[in-house]
């Protein structure tokens, strides 16, 4: 690699990635041919252009991270400033980048931010243009695709500002996740630590605890459904000398008797069709890719998570392969330049017969949905083929890309719709049949999308049909279905829960600090226990209207009808009023995730939880030592709880072992414990006034 020694003066280019850098500067570079000059360990590219020279040098994604300001492990923390992400020992490698631009410095004459147009990078731009160059604003480049004809666009056509929406809006995310995501870190933490003794990191972020609770909350609904018994009516007919099966006109079936009815006043009988109804109906195409149906499809077709689907992404974004995938729009301006798309996806074998018809019929106006994205289109293909190394992963996510694209420049499908009604003693069974004539879009979305035919019996009004057999089948109603990953964004997505960008970060973040678990997620232990204590004690902290709330104030600044720092200030206010309620509830925050959790209080020993507590009916009977006297005893959990206090004890031997059985005292409806020692092992109830206690005295 050449050691160029780069003389001022010169223009910045602030690149969010290596990869990015480098097709930046192909691009601009006059004649393609930018040279790479190491600094630090770190590759920049030396550019030349209408006589200026223009370094463009990479970040690799964020360089500052927010840091508290005063001593750690206290709430609420609302004070906080940005510095390097390898101070806070969060990415070393980030410091040989940070010294580059440093290095820098000195000889720039100009800037230009050059990193993803959107919320993330117009932070990650500024930050660098703040806290290394000491400016509050530079030019802007724009662009949705890492194309040679994209960037020179966005490069001629640059702002002369930040785009001041974006970058506030951007950063008021990263203060309101650090504050919610410290204070209750620390808030949690402490009051698990102040009863176990124990430390454990337990946190809840603001879109994690309304993510959680929907997987909590389903997981309750699982576990409380009783499942109601219907029967359906079977039946197979021979219609046109072939045998069909055909379904009772009422799906369910509420009693046997009344199944057994119909089966009987049914059954050797002949039947007569009483109606035959054929219509024409249109199968409409779907809308172009946006990130969250990708994922879904992606999750569908290919079993990738959302957030394996987003970093494949990215990569072929990287390469100039497709457009930005981090967007919610579903649209496809014609500005895209779709000729020229087709034109290149037609060079490439797998593509060519299909981008060729689209070409022939020359229809360039694409199908498109209505949600819309501030700063991007739908996610495309720019024709680019892939490259040879190209992984197995990338080339599937590639091809799915590249069918949806084609699919929106083709019409409707269309079937026939058959639907035969038979008559048998007053009673209604039909069958339908579905027929293709018209693929459609479907011919070039394939193998992604199919059509399931169901031949229609060659049949007329009044024709006899023999009934084969007639029975009724019982069923069962079903539970709801656990999410898995796909279905918990969309239901993220339906409750404007984050963002596309972050939805499948927060789903892995929530695996990763073990809250759920498996492939059709379920709440682990962990998870439910921070559920229930703060939807008794915090509810809003994990309701879905308050994430939302703040997502629409980011909106709002992100349009410039808000301000940053007027928001900020009401959620501090808010937070500080939230964590002050925390802390006066703090240790019984931390007895009940102990009881959740099983953990003894101020040990590490399993917490022995005996049942319910007979007196306030809420709490549970658990065993506990007198700090002083260390003489154990039963109490119940919710004697710290300001609301009950309940006052509840039962003295226990000081000696021996002891364990919960599942037995209830026939005398007082109490429980009963088994308390071993060297002797001998004995079941007693809890209580010393037992008329069971008195009966053994009296050696009865």
């Amino acid at each position: 690699m050449p050691t160029t020694k780069i003389t001022p003066p010169y223009i910045i280019g602030i690149a969010e990635k290596p990869q990015a850098a480098n097709r930046l500067a192909w691009a601009i570079d006059e004649k393609n041919k930018p040279e790479k000059v190491d600094i630090k360990g770190v590759s920049v590219y030396l550019c030349k252009r209408d006589r200026k020279k223009i370094i463009i040098v990479p970040a690799i994604g964020h360089l500052f991270t927010l840091s508290q300001i005063g001593e750690n492990w206290l709430y609420p923390a609302l004070d906080f400033r940005w510095l390097p992400t390898y101070k806070e020992g969060k990415s070393k490698r980030t410091k040989k980048y940070v010294e580059v631009f440093q290095s820098l410095r000195s000889g720039t004459k100009d800037i230009i931010i050059m990193t993803d147009y959107d919320r993330e990078g117009e932070v990650i731009g500024y930050l660098i243009l703040k806290y290394v160059f000491e400016k509050e604003n530079a030019k802007r480049m724009k662009f949705s695709t890492l194309t040679k004809r994209d960037i020179n666009k966005a490069f001629d056509a640059m702002e002369e500002s930040l785009d001041i929406g974006f970058l506030n809006a951007g950063l008021l995310r990263h203060y309101v996740d650090w504050l919610y995501g410290i204070n209750f870190t620390t808030a949690l933490s402490s009051s698990y630590k102040r009863i176990t003794g124990k430390f454990k990191l337990l946190s809840i972020g603001r879109v994690q605890g309304p993510t959680l609770f929907f997987i909590v909350e389903r997981e309750e609904k699982i576990n409380l459904f009783v499942p109601i018994p219907y029967w359906k009516i079977a039946a197979e007919v021979k219609m046109g000398g072939n045998n069909f099966s055909v379904l009772y006109f009422k799906d369910k079936i509420d009693t046997l008797a009344e199944a057994q009815k119909i089966s009987s006043e049914c059954s050797s009988l002949e039947g007569t069709i009483t109606d035959i109804k054929s219509e024409e109906k249109p199968i409409y195409n779907q809308p172009p890719f946006n990130l969250s149906e990708l994922q879904r499809q992606a999750y569908w077709f290919f079993k990738f998570s959302p957030s394996k689907t987003l970093k494949i992404a990215e990569k072929l974004y990287l390469k100039g392969i497709i457009s930005y995938p981090r967007t919610d729009s579903q649209k496809l301006p014609m500005t895209l330049g779709h000729k020229n798309i087709l034109s290149k996806l037609s060079q490439i074998s797998k593509y060519k017969n299909l981008a060729e018809e689209i070409l022939d019929k020359k229809r360039f106006k694409p199908f498109e949905g209505k949600k819309t994205d501030a700063a991007h289109p739908a996610i495309h293909p720019t024709g680019l083929p892939l490259d040879n190394q190209s992984t197995k992963d990338e080339k599937n996510l590639y091809d799915l890309i590249v069918k949806k694209y084609l699919s929106v420049f083709a019409g409707p499908g269309k079937k026939i719709e058959k639907r035969v009604e038979i008559s048998v003693n007053k009673h209604i069974f039909y069958f339908k049949g579905q027929e293709l004539i018209e693929e459609g879009w479907m011919r070039y979305y394939k193998p992604y999308v199919s059509f399931e035919e169901k031949n229609t019996p060659d049949v007329k009004l009044n024709d006899k049909v023999i009934f084969n057999y007639i029975k009724h089948e019982k069923h069962f109603t079903k539970p709801p279905n656990r999410f898995n990953e796909s279905t918990l964004l969309k239901k993220m997505e339906d409750e404007k829960l984050g963002t596309k960008a972050t939805r499948a970060e927060i789903i892995t973040t929530l695996y990763t600090r073990e809250y759920i678990e498996g492939i059709e997620i379920k709440p682990t232990l962990l998870g439910e226990s921070i559920i229930r204590v703060l939807s008794k004690n915090f509810p809003l902290i994990i309701t879905p209207s308050m994430t939302r709330d703040l997502e629409e104030k980011m909106d709002k600044i992100q349009e410039e009808k808000r301000e940053l720092k007027t928001e900020l200030i009401s959620i501090q206010q808010e937070l500080t009023k939230t964590l002050k309620g925390f802390h006066k509830k703090e240790e019984l925050i931390g007895y009940e995730l102990a009881t959740d959790l099983h953990l003894m209080p101020n040990n590490n020993e399993q917490l022995i939880v005996l049942g319910k507590c007979p007196v306030c009916k809420k709490g549970e009977l658990i065993i506990v030592k007198n700090k002083k006297t260390k003489k154990r005893f039963i109490a119940c959990s919710a004697f710290k709880d300001p609301k009950i206090q309940c006052k509840a004890t039962f003295p226990l031997p000081q000696y021996g072992n002891i364990y919960p059985t599942e037995e209830i005292c026939e005398y007082d409806n109490l429980p009963m414990i088994k308390i071993e020692n060297k002797r001998k092992t004995i079941i007693s109830c809890i209580s010393m006034d037992c008329p069971s206690k008195k009966s053994d005295k009296n050696g009865k």
